[in-house]
């Protein structure tokens, strides 16, 4: 869809008035909450997500550049219900409520998402015609998706990946990184290669195989850990296990069924790649999926403890290959020449909200919870970043990036 200049015009005048009532909530905050790092605290309200409304009322220059700046409904939502905790002025809160409507109905008419409506105004697109020959971006994924499905004759329905993020108990001078990687109705043809499950981690000495990980299981922060959940994975896949490959980082599962889809989940527990920001110089750090197969659907959580979410501002791209960078030197501005022209739109949620606990078929709440009581750790004592993908680009690299101070 291409925006007339009646829509843009509608729209920036959205922009205006969200830009006008932000800015008067804002100053009537105390001065030392009237800049990021205060904000967050005062409201105990995400970081980025403040940022965002701050670089909304003081950079945009436009009411189309203030609805680019914004985050998301979500975001936004929440921003109010922190500001009524306060007792603000509530007549002024019930306003931007309307104007919050009134920008969520205009991304339902405009756009298939913000990010969608963000491009739409990037580009102040104005002729239908001119559009109506190309396809969208994902309708050139869903393309992509098919011939890479076809070309190597495996995919993968879904690929859900959560972590958790938390400072490190036993050793504060790293986070402990939890993650479950979840691939399901898996296809492949006899012709297939291997399935493999990489990682980048360096393997322990002491390794014969994955471990079995159930709901009974603990995990701790004592050493390197890579398992199969027999919750979450296809009857039979630990036993499928062949060998591990030392050359690309990858346990190799051989044997395994052709003729009908399976499951594979996986539980990694790493304590000790991941610098801590409270205590160390590294001033960035990242988490990311890669897209090893056809995929088409990407779901991606990320679980960050709330004292390090105060310190950090985050922002997600895609990227060609999986290139390695330097920890602590890996804030977005480094891998500009790997960055693909694609855009995944970056939600924060509510650990307990529906969107995070359910999309299409996957019970992602279930999942979750599943992961935190492995860990022994409590859900409501963290920030959730959430992307969510249709048909993610073979051979490239989602990655959040969060940049602390």
């Amino acid at each position: 869809m291409s925006l007339k200049k009646e829509d843009l015009i509608a729209l920036n005048r959205t922009g205006e008035n969200l830009k006008n009532l932000l800015r008067n909530i804002i100053v009537k905050f105390p001065p030392t909450a009237q800049n990021i790092t205060g904000m967050s605290k005062w409201l105990d309200f995400n970081r980025s997500n403040c940022q965002r409304i701050i670089n909304g009322v003081k950079k945009a220059k436009d009411g189309q550049e203030v609805l680019c700046f914004l985050p998301g409904i979500a975001g936004l939502e929440d921003f109010i219900v922190q500001a009524e905790m306060q007792e603000h002025d509530q007549q002024l809160l019930l306003d931007a409520k309307k104007a919050i409507k009134v920008f969520d109905n205009q991304i339902k008419k405009y756009a298939r998402s913000h990010a969608d409506l963000k491009r739409l105004l990037d580009s102040r697109t104005t002729s239908l015609s001119s559009r109506s020959a190309n396809l969208t971006a994902e309708e050139k994924r869903e393309q992509h998706f098919l011939a890479s499905k076809q070309l190597i004759d495996s995919s993968i329905g879904t690929l859900f990946s959560c972590y958790i993020l938390t400072e490190n108990q036993q050793d504060k001078e790293f986070l402990h990184e939890i993650a479950l990687i979840s691939k399901q109705q898996i296809t492949r043809s006899e012709a297939s290669p291997p399935f493999v499950q990489f990682y980048t981690h360096p393997h322990p000495d002491n390794f014969t195989a994955p471990a079995e990980i159930t709901k009974e299981s603990t995990l701790s922060a004592s050493g390197f850990l890579v398992g199969v959940s027999k919750e979450y994975s296809t009857i039979g896949l630990l036993d499928a296990y062949s060998s591990y490959s030392p050359s690309n980082s990858g346990i190799v599962f051989n044997g395994l069924p052709s003729d009908e889809p399976f499951d594979a989940t996986f539980i990694f527990s790493n304590p000790d790649e991941l610098a801590n920001p409270l205590v160390n110089k590294s001033q960035c750090s990242s988490t990311s999926i890669s897209i090893k197969n056809p995929t088409k659907k990407l779901v991606m959580l990320v679980f960050l403890e709330k004292k390090l979410d105060m310190r950090s501002t985050v922002n997600v791209g895609c990227y060609s290959g999986n290139q390695k960078v330097e920890e602590g030197k890996l804030r977005a501005d480094d891998m500009w020449t790997e960055r693909l022209p694609e855009f995944p739109e970056l939600n924060v949620v509510h650990p307990s909200s529906p969107r995070a606990k359910q999309s299409a078929d996957l019970e992602m709440g279930k999942m979750t919870d599943y992961l935190f009581n492995l860990s022994g750790l409590n859900k409501n004592d963290y920030v959730c970043y959430m992307v969510e993908v249709d048909y993610p680009i073979w051979s490239s690299t989602y990655r959040l990036y969060f940049e602390h101070s």
